[in-house]
């Protein structure tokens, strides 16, 4: 029979082998987690599942399929506001991936709104293009149409939306009120949701049926607890979901949860071997010193090292059949928000009146907060931006990026 320090060593290096191989597992696993240890950028910024997208777009944008007419469901309105880029456009891609693996009748269900928002139009790229005329339903511009074009696909909209006062050229402004102009027009469509797309996403091939199935589990529960909700995120920058120090305090409190739990656990294991005396007393005392002293520290700082969104990735507490979580901070950015009708007429108050000091993402947070309003987003998100290397201000590297997208990709 092995001593109680003989089996001391055995327990610790066990757990020590384990403790490896799971750092080993972190190693490979959290590469695109910038909460990591282990994050790694160029792996992590890698396009995979985008760049697969991109060349599905390509081939779609080759061989158009013809629309059906629209049904009577009206289930949703695509508002794409677009400025032409510096040096690259995105919006054909972005076009081509909310459309290339719909059905016929899913299809017919939605209504796509392409916001010209050059000034003149034409100096935009897709300004009179065949794929947009093919894919778009209805395109907006501040200038005139194209010679020869489809009367009922484009229409002429006045630049300045509020009565009495001049447009500006601040960004922030134009940005908002270009969204303003979707979120009218959408709402005049009839459709029960709005969704708010930015013009350089890269969508899955599942966004549709992840959408439709996570906005039948949020209405659902909005019945069940009574409380509204504002959006349905279907991007959100993973930059932002790691460990932020404001939040110490509920880490210390899910570190002290650990602790308690372990100690009423090795408390009845005591009681159990009181009566047996001797070597298992010594081996009782042992087992809690390694626990409390090694163990239990040595798990909590490999669950941070992991990172969070990785660590979250794996975590059973956090699977679930609708892909829907709740996001009440820290969510970014506008590349993907799908709104309710019903949230349709304040929403579009609010990025249409002045002032214009802040965007129409940043101020929806406050508009939410002080009405009580939940916020929701898909999780993996369905939408990627693939416009982080080039904005309308110029080429640069934005902070908007999810990776967990990235990991969809399929060898074919």
């Amino acid at each position: 029979m092995l001593d109680v320090k003989a089996r001391g060593y055995i327990g610790n290096a066990g757990f020590w082998a384990i403790w490896v191989l799971l750092l080993l597992f972190c190693y490979f696993n959290s590469y695109d987690d910038p909460s990591s240890i282990f994050y790694n950028e160029s792996k992590a910024y890698e396009q995979r599942y985008s760049r697969q997208r991109s060349l599905e777009a390509e081939a779609f944008l080759r061989k158009i399929p013809a629309k059906l007419p629209p049904d009577n469901s009206k289930f949703l309105c695509i508002g794409v506001p677009s400025i032409n880029r510096t040096t690259q456009s995105f919006l054909s891609n972005t076009v081509a991936t909310l459309t290339d693996t719909l059905t016929p009748r899913d299809r017919a269900s939605i209504h796509l709104v392409v916001l010209i928002a050059d000034r003149p139009s034409e100096h935009h790229s897709a300004y009179g293009q065949p794929w947009l005329e093919s894919i778009a339903d209805e395109v907006l511009l501040y200038g005139e149409p194209p010679k020869n074009a489809n009367s009922s696909l484009y229409h002429t909209v006045p630049f300045n939306l509020v009565a009495g006062r001049q447009r500006g050229d601040g960004r922030t402004e134009n940005m908002r009120l270009d969204h303003s102009l979707l979120v009218e027009t959408c709402r005049n469509h009839g459709s029960q949701y709005f969704v708010l797309v930015e013009d350089d996403i890269i969508a899955s091939r599942d966004w549709f049926s992840r959408l439709k199935k996570g906005l039948q589990y949020v209405e659902a529960k909005t019945k069940q607890t009574k409380k509204e909700w504002l959006y349905l995120r279907l991007f959100f920058s993973e930059l932002y979901m790691g460990w932020n120090s404001e939040e110490w305090l509920a880490y210390s409190m899910h570190i002290f949860a650990i602790y308690a739990i372990a100690l009423i656990v090795f408390l009845v294991a005591r009681g159990r071997l009181a009566f047996l005396g001797g070597k298992s007393t010594h081996t009782y005392r042992y087992v809690t010193a390694l626990a409390f002293g090694l163990w239990i520290p040595a798990l909590i700082a490999l669950y941070f090292i992991g990172g969070r969104v990785a660590v979250g990735r794996i975590s059973p507490l956090g699977w679930t059949s609708h892909g829907v979580r709740e996001m009440p901070e820290y969510g970014c950015c506008a590349q993907g928000l799908l709104f309710p009708r019903r949230q349709l007429d304040g929403v579009f108050e609010l990025l249409r009146n002045p002032p214009y000091d802040f965007p129409g993402d940043m101020i929806l947070e406050g508009y939410a907060g002080d009405r009580g309003l939940k916020k929701w987003a898909l999780d993996p998100s369905v939408f990627q931006h693939v416009g982080f290397k080039e904005s309308s201000e110029g080429p640069r590297k934005a902070e908007v990026w999810n990776f967990s997208f990235e990991r969809l990709w399929t060898k074919r």
